[in-house]
């Protein structure tokens, strides 16, 4: 049962992190139906991405005492409407209102997600647990964003998200059915909550999750205007590029939860960066034909996923009595480290008048976030690993 359970957690992350991925794909497709640029467009990962960071702790830290599969079902719900907003919205500000909605449902889901499986597993399997839920928001890389992108050229883009709001619907019945129902955590008072930021290492931790994302960001968002621009490639071998790049993805995600657990979380994100920032730096370099960029692109894909689990892991090993906590700070680092990525990835193409040059942008972001790994890691643990709760 606990097993099932896991996985139909995965099922939620995949549905919900699809609202997320697809945008990568289709930004194209919204840029040209609502009448903005290219950039503009961008700009919806951002407001979910901000809405994310800012709105996920709000959520986690007012509804810490609520049972934990009644939070889950209602963050599905606000991601219904959210859904709903963007099949009707017909400008880019209600299109951005709804992002906004779909950003704090997926993080407030997610983060929950994350912090019940690893309840539902032993310490020792934890990774494991963890790079589950992380698979289920990798998978939508492999399935959900191909199909968005094909069923968005054929039937419309608003299209994808009435079809997320649909499945959803049925995902919340199952979720009640049989997710176990968990007590919520003591809510800490905010000067506690802080007080996690005191350890250097967690500090490091959060801006290595940071730089990456923020580099990951700058290229991934664009995706499709790149493939576009470099190998002029059309909108069904997009299709077939990002299923692609989704396999990468979910390898990465997979084996970085076994790495996690048999070699440490610290080995495993230091070589994924190491193997991101390469590909990033050859990727504009090699993008001559569609083979040669989509196999840059999946070795890509694939190191930056598997940094992922192996930092919500390292964060949950650094502070196991506030699992929630720790991964929604570092989720909402994250995610603001996604938004300035398309937000810079934008000012990159507003003045170069092209694509071509923002993985060379992102490998330099990237270089940060090995810098402070190598840092960060080089630390003796001088400071407790947990906060205090109340007794």
């Amino acid at each position: 049962m606990k097993n099932s359970s896991i996985y139909l957690l995965a099922l939620g992350a995949f549905i919900t992190g699809t609202s997320e991925m697809i945008v990568a794909g289709i930004v194209d497709l919204i840029a040209h139906d609502l009448r903005v640029s290219i950039a503009l467009a961008g700009q919806l990962v951002t407001a979910f991405s901000l809405a994310f960071a800012i709105g996920t702790p709000i959520v986690i830290t007012i509804s810490s005492r609520w049972e934990r599969k009644k939070v889950l079902l209602g963050t599905l719900v606000v991601f219904i409407i959210g859904n709903l907003f963007t099949v009707i919205g017909s400008n880019i500000t209600v299109i951005m209102l709804a992002r906004i909605l779909l950003g704090i449902s997926f993080g407030a889901f997610s983060i929950i997600a994350f912090s019940v499986a690893s309840r539902l597993t032993t310490s020792d399997k934890i990774g494991r647990a963890i790079s589950t839920i992380a698979l289920g928001i990798s998978t939508s890389l492999v399935i959900g964003v191909p199909i968005g992108v094909s069923v968005g050229s054929m039937f419309g883009w608003r299209t994808i998200f009435g079809l997320l709001g649909v499945i959803t619907v049925f995902l919340m019945i199952v979720i009640a059915r049989f997710i176990p129902s968990l007590p919520g955590e003591e809510p800490l008072p905010i000067k506690q909550q802080l007080s996690i930021l005191k350890n250097p290492k967690i500090v490091g931790g959060l801006l290595i999750f940071f730089f990456l994302i923020s580099g990951y960001g700058a290229s991934y968002t664009y995706l499709a205007p790149f493939l576009q621009e470099t190998v002029n490639i059309n909108t069904s071998t997009i299709s077939i590029s990002m299923f692609i790049l989704g396999i990468f993805a979910m390898i990465g995600t997979r084996l970085s939860g076994y790495g996690a657990d048999h070699w440490g979380a610290v080995k495993i994100i230091t070589f994924s960066l190491l193997i991101h920032i390469i590909s990033l730096m050859i990727l504009p370099i090699l993008s001559v034909t569609v083979v040669a960029v989509v196999v840059i692109m999946a070795i890509w894909v694939g190191a930056a996923n598997s940094t992922f689990p192996a930092l919500q892991t390292y964060f949950i090993q650094q502070t196991p009595q506030s699992a929630d906590l720790a991964l929604s700070l570092s989720s909402s680092v994250a995610q603001l480290g996604l938004a300035l990525g398309a937000g810079a990835g934008g000012l990159v193409i507003n003045a170069t008048k092209s694509v071509y040059y923002n993985p060379w942008v992102s490998s330099l972001i990237v270089m940060i976030a090995l810098v402070v790994a190598w840092i960060t890691f080089s630390m003796k643990a001088k400071y407790p690993t947990k906060i205090l709760t109340k007794s």
